[in-house]
């Protein structure tokens, strides 16, 4: 496929990786499809009549409060594929869902809300933990929380945290940073025990790569204060480039995201799984899933770069 640039990292070959990447995602029409070809450098002609439709599709079905469906994790998910698809903070519909979404923080049913004795100790109660988003009352159980990687998070305090990790994600992404409401949300993290004890045995390390792929979007100075936790990352790493209870996709998706020596190094020690995972079809997952996929596009340009 011409367009791809030739070459090897880490002793996996790019282009024939990314070649059947391009050939799975050469004619789908999707938000997925239609980002792996920008990247790829191998726009279609129609992607971007074709994006157009796809964003009046996720405007069509927000609620008056911009909403989707009433559900923190949804809402922030479209607000992401709205900004991938072209929307930024000038269109109408990101505006309205980020609206709905910052007006979650600190609501009743956020992560940390209230205080013990444990929670206290460990810095995850309300004396420390400030701009969270709520996914909605404590009467409600929003556990087992999907996320579009895959990564399935069956703990409802963990599940309270996660949204509140990918919703941030996604608020930084739009420059909201400048909140100091949302500043607030990456300090508190930046304080807490989730870094240090992410790869204890009782540690998640999928949150661990939430926070850290989250504030990868943040401003520079909290950034910077990340980087001593990441060493933690090649302490852990595995020989076959997975880290233990992780996600791998979901590592794979927030390390593509991050900068310095630390995450360019575990990122392409992982890349080079990816080719013993793909499909014939240049897809990855047992079912073609053009989100693993996706991230896979982005994981391999990210490690050349």
């Amino acid at each position: 496929m011409a367009g791809f640039q030739e070459g090897t990292m880490g002793g996996v070959d790019t282009r024939d990786v990314l070649e059947g990447i391009g050939s799975f995602f050469a004619d789908r029409p999707t938000r997925a499809a239609i980002v792996a070809r920008r990247l790829l450098g191998r726009p279609d002609p129609g992607d971007g009549e074709l994006s157009e439709h796809l964003i009046r599709e996720i405007r069509r079905k927000t609620r008056i409060d911009g909403s989707m469906g009433g559900v923190l994790a949804d809402t922030s998910w479209s607000a992401w594929e709205l900004m991938e698809l072209g929307c930024f903070t000038d269109c109408a519909g990101l505006v309205r869902m980020l609206g709905y979404v910052l007006a979650q923080q600190d609501k009743p049913g956020h992560f940390g809300e209230g205080c013990s004795p444990d929670a206290h100790a460990r810095r995850h109660c309300h004396h420390f933990l400030s701009g969270f988003f709520s996914p909605g009352g404590r009467d409600e159980e929003i556990a087992p929380l999907h996320l579009p990687c895959g990564a399935v998070f069956t703990d409802e305090d963990e599940a309270r945290l996660a949204v509140s990790l990918f919703t941030l994600r996604t608020v930084l992404r739009a420059g909201e940073d400048r909140r100091q409401s949302v500043r607030d949300h990456v300090t508190a993290l930046l304080q807490s025990d989730l870094a240090a004890h992410a790869w204890s045995a009782e540690g998640k390390p999928d949150l661990f790569f939430l926070m850290a792929g989250a504030i990868a979007y943040g401003a520079p100075e909290h950034r910077d204060e990340l980087q001593p936790a990441l060493q933690a990352l090649v302490e852990h790493q595995d020989n076959d480039g997975s880290w233990p209870n992780a996600h791998f996709f979901l590592s794979l998706d927030m390390l593509s995201g991050m900068t310095g020596p630390k995450a360019g190094l575990v990122l392409q020690r992982a890349v080079q799984r990816l080719p013993t995972l793909q499909r014939p079809d240049g897809a990855f997952g047992e079912d073609p899933d053009e989100e693993w996929t996706l991230i896979a596009t982005r994981a391999l340009l990210a490690s050349r770069s």
